[in-house]
């Protein structure tokens, strides 16, 4: 019941924040496309996702945990939301931003961002393979290299897009899940300092041969460096805007409603940004009631999984816990200009329809390993 309760409160913080920051963009891109502007075009559109995602969630929580133990289950499902990644490399069905291909667009179905989907089936997918291998993955190095290429693989996916932000959190949850695993500790290190010596490698090389991946570079030169010239201060301008309105009235607010920096200063205010647009409002109180109820999640989910008998449920809800958890933290830090911008929604508050989906699925299956522990 608790997580329901806590589902209830962080849909109902969406509504006050939404409905306030996506005013400007509504109106904005309402006009642009003729007829009648408002200012509750992401709002209205929201609350649909949301009916949509509740009516979902409830059709997975009908779904056995035993359903996603089955062998050829879990492959059935991997493989096709692994296809379904995949068609963002294909023309004329991938929607650009920056280079980077980030939503579906099929004819005749909504646009939807394949990302999300990947992300909760690879949570079954190796929580499947690890419950299998657990016992042996210490004293066989053959099965830590699989582990390895498996996770390798399923990164790379979203560097190529490039999708950093997902690769991150993907990357920080495989740490949770490999150390749960009972994994050895120094394993897991020499793979830490293979991956990030890699990656440092990778982007290096592939900033000098893609437009892509050198947009990603400036972005990260400024946010260690702040160069002062114009190029780099507009890359860098969602961060500085952020920080404008997080920090602007110190810790007082200015009222609902009462928005400066959202009123098309903040790029994206309706979801990358939607902590700081809300926070020139609602900081102090209701930002901290926010970051409550992210650790009430988890600590109610860890304290009561210790009732939890079945293995692999655990290790499923450990691992979806995580996903929510480290992609909410990223997302606020960014905001707070602590790490580059990630181009992370923040869970359960953001606009977008795929993510709200797979936020309250994962909610719904934590809830169902819990009930019947």
């Amino acid at each position: 019941m608790p997580i329901l309760v806590t589902w209830i409160l962080l849909t109902l913080y969406w509504i006050l924040a939404i409905f306030s920051v996506s005013i400007h963009k509504s109106f904005t891109l309402t006009l642009s496309l003729g007829g009648d502007p408002t200012n509750y075009f992401y709002f209205m559109r929201h609350l649909k996702s949301i009916v949509i995602a509740i009516v979902i969630a409830l059709w997975v929580y009908r779904i056995p945990i035993s359903f996603f133990q089955k062998q050829k289950n879990i492959i059935i499902i991997s493989v096709a939301v692994f296809v379904l990644q995949l068609l963002v490399f294909v023309p004329w069905v991938w929607i650009t931003i920056y280079w980077a291909r980030w939503w579906l667009d099929i004819p005749f179905l909504p646009s939807i961002q394949p990302a999300e989907f990947f992300k909760l089936a690879y949570v079954l997918f190796i929580a499947w393979w690890l419950i299998r291998k657990r016992k042996s993955i210490n004293n066989d190095n053959q099965l830590v290299l699989s582990f390895i290429v498996i996770n390798v693989l399923s990164l790379l996916i979203f560097i190529f897009i490039p999708d950093f932000g997902s690769a991150l959190v993907m990357w920080l949850t495989w740490l949770i899940m490999a150390l749960y695993a009972w994994m050895n500790r120094k394993k897991v290190l020499g793979i830490l300092v293979v991956w990030i010596t890699g990656a440092i490698m990778f982007g290096m090389i592939a900033s000098q041969l893609s437009s892509r991946f050198a947009y990603l570079q400036k972005r990260m030169t400024y946010f260690i460096s702040a160069p002062s010239d114009e190029d780099s201060k507009w890359i860098g301008r969602q961060n500085e805007q952020a920080l404008a309105a997080i920090w602007w009235g110190g810790f007082s607010w200015k009222w609902y409603w009462k928005w400066l920096q959202k009123f098309g200063y903040i790029p994206e205010a309706q979801s990358d940004f939607v902590f700081a647009a809300f926070s020139e409002e609602v900081w102090f109180i209701w930002n901290l009631l926010l970051l409550w109820l992210y650790f009430y999640l988890m600590y109610y989910v860890i304290t009561k999984l210790v009732y939890v008998k079945d293995e692999y449920s655990k290790m499923i809800a450990i691992w979806l816990l995580s996903l929510i958890i480290a992609q909410a933290f990223i997302n606020i830090w960014v905001n707070l200009k602590i790490l580059p911008n990630t181009w992370l929604t923040l869970p359960f508050i953001s606009h977008g329809w795929t993510a709200i989906m797979v936020n309250f699925i994962s909610l719904m299956l934590l809830y169902k390993i819990i009930k019947n522990k």
